[in-house]
């Protein structure tokens, strides 16, 4: 086989950072499929930028050793002509997009490099009936779901036919369906002879596909298996690297004790219509459910089903259209739940205002007299305490996740609302999260939970709301003997 990438004793520093890469030997073949796996902040994600030319062309810093594409040393390479070999996708897809309509998005690539207007309108057309985008082509890409983003973000990388793929955590926002839905474009572009290395924590809809893993720790190769060597390894090996599992199974320990001692409701929808924008459409019709004192409840759905909007609906952010939400018995209007409850968005970013993630979880909390005690607790709990010092900016993906986290615990808030915050989480972290959420609801704080991880949702649950079609279409006890259902239902995003 013909090598298409090579890394030989490659070490590199972002300017003013620690190393994040050292002394890295890796060689990829021609049409083989590898993924790049390990902790958050291993250093995967910068080594992908040496792939798509994003280092040194974009990304200052100090390169040791030689990366060879297609023979050529990267440092000889025009940053232009990068996109026409590597085709990439984003941890972060909003980072990527240069135009607000979703088809003119998927076209700009083939726009920019001269493509012919008739070819391009077929490859658009062709791209977006493959990733289910048909009916958003004319759609703003900023009022899209973080999924339909990922989505338009993996058609705008295939619309000049690159030979290398390049893909940070692609199903990171991605509903199990639509992760089912990648697999299925990503098994086309490997029988085409595309090579392809892609960056994941979730490895169970990748195995199938790859001809290697390569495990990575603290910026080094640290492990390489095949697939089924991977697949061979017991549960305490995989806690122990800290992966997530390679299959989907009902995870060892699961759900959380029935509140029969805490029967009383915390939070009540009544027959609640909820629009995005005072003259818009409701995207959510005559919901109606309790959540109940330290009761940890899953939402799940289609991407676009409106569980964001209904988290900001519950949370104050937005007004209900319709209905009626009561707290500990009583109605409560938008202003008086903004005090009440805490959401801890999807897209961290918004949430990060500080110079230093010490000074994130300490604002507004700067007279509490214990408030300083609380901060250590968490950052050391999330394993965070190592980067307390460093700008949010400045962290992964995953490490923002859980500072945004930990800035919702220090409001310990009576409810807690959790958007996908297992969202870029390697197996580890989402273990600490899950024990987390765990003690949190034992001290009597209701949490309810926007997610696609099975993991999270058998780790942490007791309930699972399934949204569809503008509304509450079924819920499930989060248990042994439902799992299967549960399963099935977020596979298929299909209500029995």
């Amino acid at each position: 086989m013909q090598a298409v990438i090579e890394m030989k004793d490659v070490s590199f520093q972002y300017n003013n950072a620690q190393e994040q890469l050292k002394h890295i030997d890796l060689t990829l073949y021609e049409g083989e499929f590898v993924i790049l796996t390990g902790p958050s902040g291993s250093g995967k994600t910068t080594l992908t930028r040496l792939v798509n030319g994003l280092i040194p062309s974009f990304y200052e810093g100090r390169l040791n050793g030689s990366v060879l594409l297609r023979g050529k040393p990267i440092e000889e390479i025009e940053p232009w002509s990068f996109g026409r070999m590597v085709g990439s996708v984003f941890q972060d897809s909003r980072s990527q997009f240069f135009t607000s309509i979703v088809q003119d998005e998927i076209a700009f690539g083939g726009e920019n490099y001269g493509m012919e207007p008739e070819d391009i309108r077929l490859k658009v057309k062709g791209l977006a009936a493959e990733s289910g985008l048909t009916p958003l082509l004319l759609s703003e890409v900023h009022k899209l779901s973080s999924g339909e983003k990922q989505k338009v973000a993996v058609a705008s990388a295939r619309v000049t036919d690159p030979e290398i793929f390049v893909m940070d955590e692609p199903s990171a926002n991605l509903d199990m369906a639509a992760t089912g839905q990648l697999a299925d474009i990503l098994a086309g572009l490997k029988s085409e002879g595309k090579t392809l290395l892609i960056a994941e924590h979730r490895l169970y809809y990748l195995l199938p596909l790859a001809d290697r893993v390569i495990y990575m720790r603290d910026g080094k190769i640290e492990a390489e298996w095949m697939p089924e060597e991977l697949l061979a390894l017991p549960d305490e090996k995989l806690e122990a690297y800290g992966l997530r599992s390679p299959v989907v199974k009902r995870p060892v320990s699961f759900g959380l004790d029935s509140k029969e001692g805490r029967p009383q409701e915390r939070m009540t929808l009544r027959g609640v219509t909820i629009s995005p924008g005072k003259f818009k459409p409701a995207i959510l019709k005559d919901i109606s459910f309790s959540l109940k004192i330290g009761e940890v409840t899953a939402i799940t759905g289609p991407n676009g089903a409106g569980k964001t909007t209904l988290a900001k609906t519950l949370c104050g952010l937005l007004r209900e259209a319709a209905g009626e939400i009561l707290i500990n018995g009583s109605r409560a209007a938008a202003k008086e739940r903004l005090g009440k409850l805490w959401f801890v968005m999807q897209d961290s970013d918004y949430q990060l205002f500080s110079d230093s993630v010490w000074n994130e979880l300490m604002l507004g909390h700067e007279r509490e007299a214990d408030a300083a005690e609380r901060a250590e607790s968490l950052l050391r709990r999330l394993d965070l305490w190592e980067v307390r010092d460093r700008h949010p900016a400045s962290l992964s993906g995953g490490q923002k996740q859980r500072v945004t986290f930990a800035v919702g615990l220090m409001n310990r808030p009576d409810i807690l609302i959790l958007d996908e915050p297992t969202s870029g989480l390697d197996g580890e972290n989402m273990r600490r999260v899950v024990k987390l959420i765990r003690e949190i609801a034992a001290s009597g704080v209701t949490v309810l939970v926007i997610t696609h991880d099975y993991e999270l949702v058998y780790g942490a649950c007791q309930r699972l709301l399934f949204f569809k079609d503008h509304g509450l279409e079924t819920e499930h006890p989060v248990s042994a003997a439902h799992y299967p259902e549960v399963i099935r239902l977020m596979q298929t995003l299909q209500a029995g």
